[in-house]
C-alpha cells in the first residue's frame, strides 16, 4: 500500500521503541504489531527534508534550506526534543530560522526551546508561526479546563500506567507521551487561511485546515512536492473524531473537507506529525481518498440513522464499524480513535445530550437511582452474586456495570470495587484501542486505590504562563465563584500589573463574576508586579494570600478586597475521581 524512506540510522538512536512492542497474551496481537511501526528513527523524505518518529508522542519534521531550518512541530518537552534536536545536528549544523506550530496540543509546542532560543526570537532571527487562534486555545486550555483536562488526559494517554503486558503498550498514534521539562515561546507569525512565506531560500506555503482542532494548518513545499500534513492525518489509526479526554467539538464535516484541501496538492511525499511518513503520489491518494472516506462515512451513518430516531447507546450498534474496504486499510485500525465513540460524539454535537425521553429531562440523582436499583435487585449480596457469576462466564462489562451500581451506594465498598478493577482490566486487555485500554486499566487502579492525587493542571506551564495576559488569568476565577457565598453580593475589584501596564477588574453581581477589561476606574484596587502575578498563576501563592503583601492593597480598600476573595473557591487540591464516585 506505501513504502517508506529511511534515512541510513542514526545510531545513537536506530531501533529503539518507547512503545511496548512485546506479544503477550493480554495485549491483542495486532496492537503488538502497531507498536512495532514506532522505532525511533529519522526518515530521509528528500534531499532536504526529515521527519523525526517515535522520540515522542508527536514527530518533528526538518527542512534544510540553504543558509538554514525550518522545524515542524516540537514534540511535549525538552526530554524528547532534545533528543531529536541532537540527531536533526547529526544531520546539518545549519541555525534554525523558522519553527512552525502546527496546532496547540502540547506535544506539538513544548519542546521549542531545545530547538531555538528565545532570544533569537523575540529579536527576529527566528520566526515562529501559527495559526491566529492558537494562542486563545493554548491559554484557555490552561486557565479555564486546565484541571479536569489534565486529569482525563492522564486516563486516555496511560501515564500512570507501567510498560508492560498489564498495562502500557502505545498512544495509538504514537509511541507514549515522553514527560519532562516543558518550554514554549509564543507566536511571532500568523494569518487566518494561508501564508506564502520564504525562509532560507525555501518556498513554503502554510494553509488553514481545520480537523483534529480548529487551529490546524499544514505545510507545503512546492519545490519538492513534499505536504508537512500535521495531524489532519492522525497517523496509522483511525481519527479521534472525538477524544475520550475531552474537547471542543470536532467537525468531522470541516476535517474531510480538509482531506480534500490536502488531496488537490498531489503530493509526493506525505509526512505526518504522527505515524510514518509516505512517498509516491498515488499511494497517498489512496490512503487520504480513504482517509477521509471513513470519517464522511461514520458521519453520514450517523446522521441517516439520527434522522430514523436512533439514540447513540442504539446508533453504536448500527454504525458499530467501518465497511470492510475501509477497516482493511493499514491506516484505519481502532488504535487511537474508534468508530463507536466518534458515534457518539457527532450525536452530540448535532443534537446536545437529550435523546428525546422526557423521563431524562430530570431523572432521579444518581446515587438515589443506584439505591433504589440494588434494593429492587435483591440487595448487596444478590448484586454481588450476579456480577460474580458475570465475571465468572467473561460477560465484563454487565458485570462491571453492575458492580457500578454498589460502589455508587457505598464507595467504600471493597468486595465491588476489587472485582470491578477485575473486570476493567479483562475489558482493557481484549481491545486493540489504546485510548480505552489506558481509560479501563487506569480506572482500575483508581478503584484499587493506587491512582495518585491529580489536582492541579499540568496544561498551565511555567512557559505558557508568563505568556498569559492578566485578564485571562482573571478571567480563569469566574468559574470559581460560590454563587451561594456571593448571592447577595456586589463588588468590584481591579486588578493591575505596575510594570506592565496591565489592568482589568472583575465585578461579583448575585452569583456571577463579570469581567472588565480595562479595569474601573474606581473599583478596590490590588496592584501586582509581574513577578507576583507568575507566582499566583503558578500556585506558588494565591491572590487572596497576596493581600497580605506590602502596597498590593491599600489599607482602605483591604476589607473590600478580603470580602472580594471569600465569595471563590480557592484553586483545588483536592483529587479527582472519574471511577470511584
Amino acid at each position: 500500500m506505501f513504502r517508506l524512506l529511511l534515512l541510513a540510522s542514526v545510531a545513537a538512536y536506530a531501533q529503539k521503541n518507547l512503545a511496548y512492542d512485546q506479544p503477550a497474551p493480554t495485549i491483542p496481537a495486532r496492537l503488538t504489531e502497531h507498536s512495532r511501526k514506532m522505532e525511533q528513527r529519522v526518515y530521509k523524505i528528500t534531499d532536504n527534508v526529515y521527519s523525526a518518529v517515535g522520540f515522542g508522542l508527536a514527530n518533528s519534521t526538518m527542512v534544510v534550506g540553504k543558509d538554514g531550518v525550518i522545524i515542524i512541530d516540537t514534540l511535549e518537552s525538552l526530554t524528547s526534543a532534545r533528543a531529536v534536536a541532537a540527531a536533526f545536528r547529526a544531520i546539518t549544523d545549519k541555525p534554525v530560522k523558522a519553527v512552525v506550530y502546527t496546532h496547540n496540543h502540547t506535544d506539538h509546542i513544548l519542546g521549542v526551546k531545545a530547538f531555538v532560543r528565545e532570544e533569537d526570537v523575540h529579536s527576529g532571527a527566528v520566526t515562529v508561526f501559527a495559526h491566529s487562534t492558537m494562542m486563545q486555545t493554548v491559554i484557555s486550555n490552561a486557565s479555564i479546563i486546565g484541571p479536569i483536562l489534565s486529569v482525563r488526559s492522564a486516563y486516555s494517554l496511560g501515564l500512570l500506567l507501567p510498560a508492560g503486558p498489564q498495562g502500557f503498550v502505545n498512544d495509538g498514534l504514537g509511541p507514549k507521551m515522553v514527560l519532562g521539562e516543558s518550554s514554549f515561546i509564543a507566536p511571532t507569525k500568523t494569518f487566518d487561511d494561508s501564508l506564502d512565506v520564504e525562509i532560507a531560500g525555501v518556498k513554503m506555503h502554510l494553509a488553514y485546515a481545520p480537523s483534529e482542532t480548529d487551529d490546524e494548518i499544514v505545510a507545503w513545499f512546492p519545490e519538492w512536492h513534499v505536504l508537512q500534513s500535521a495531524e489532519v492525518i492522525q497517523g496509522e489509526t483511525f481519527p479521534n473524531v472525538h477524544t475520550l479526554r475531552g474537547t471542543k467539538y470536532r467537525d468531522p464535516v470541516k476535517w474531510f473537507k480538509s482531506i480534500d484541501k490536502l488531496r488537490a496538492f498531489h503530493a509526493d511525499y506525505l509526512v505526518p506529525s504522527h505515524g510514518r511518513p509516505m512517498t509516491g503520489a498515488p499511494q497517498i491518494e489512496e490512503m487520504l481518498t480513504a482517509y477521509r472516506d471513513a470519517i464522511q462515512y461514520v458521519h453520514d451513518q450517523t446522521i441517516r440513522n439520527m434522522n430514523r430516531g436512533l439514540t447513540p447507546d442504539e446508533l453504536v450498534e448500527v454504525v458499530a464499524k467501518l465497511p470492510p474496504h475501509l477497516a482493511q486499510n493499514p491506516w484505519l485500525g481502532e488504535f487511537y480513535g474508534t468508530v463507536k465513540h466518534s458515534v457518539r460524539e457527532i450525536y452530540q454535537g448535532y443534537l446536545g445530550w437529550f435523546e428525546g425521553d422526557p423521563t431524562l429531562l430530570d431523572p432521579l440523582p444518581p446515587i438515589e437511582r443506584a439505591e433504589r436499583y440494588v434494593r429492587m435487585m435483591g440487595g448487596r449480596e444478590a448484586v454481588l452474586t450476579e456480577a460474580r457469576a458475570a465475571f465468572a462466564k467473561d460477560d465484563f462489562r454487565w458485570s462491571a456495570e453492575l458492580l457500578t451500581y454498589l460502589i455508587r451506594v457505598d464507595k467504600n465498598d471493597k468486595d465491588a470495587r476489587a472485582l470491578k478493577a477485575q473486570a476493567l482490566r479483562q475489558l482493557g486487555f481484549r481491545t486493540e484501542n489504546t485510548n480505552w485500554r489506558n481509560w479501563y486499566l487506569t480506572s482500575a487502579k483508581e478503584l484499587e486505590g493506587t491512582v495518585p492525587n491529580l489536582s492541579g493542571s499540568r496544561l498551565a506551564t511555567p512557559d505558557i504562563l508568563r505568556e498569559m495576559p492578566l485578564c485571562n488569568y482573571v478571567e480563569g476565577m469566574t468559574v470559581r465563584l460560590d454563587p451561594v457565598k456571593s448571592a447577595d453580593a456586589h463588588v468590584v475589584v481591579a486588578f493591575r500589573v505596575s510594570d506592565k501596564a496591565q489592568s482589568c477588574g472583575l465585578e461579583v453581581r448575585r452569583g456571577i463574576a463579570q469581567l472588565h477589561d480595562p479595569a474601573p476606574a474606581n473599583a478596590a484596587s490590588m496592584v501586582l508586579t509581574s513577578a507576583q502575578l507568575y507566582r499566583a498563576m503558578s500556585g506558588e501563592t494565591t491572590l487572596a494570600e497576596l493581600t497580605k503583601s506590602l502596597g498590593v492593597v491599600s489599607d482602605s480598600d483591604r476589607e473590600t478586597v478580603t470580602r472580594f476573595f471569600s465569595y471563590f473557591d480557592p484553586p483545588s487540591r483536592d483529587p479527582i475521581a472519574l471511577t470511584v464516585r
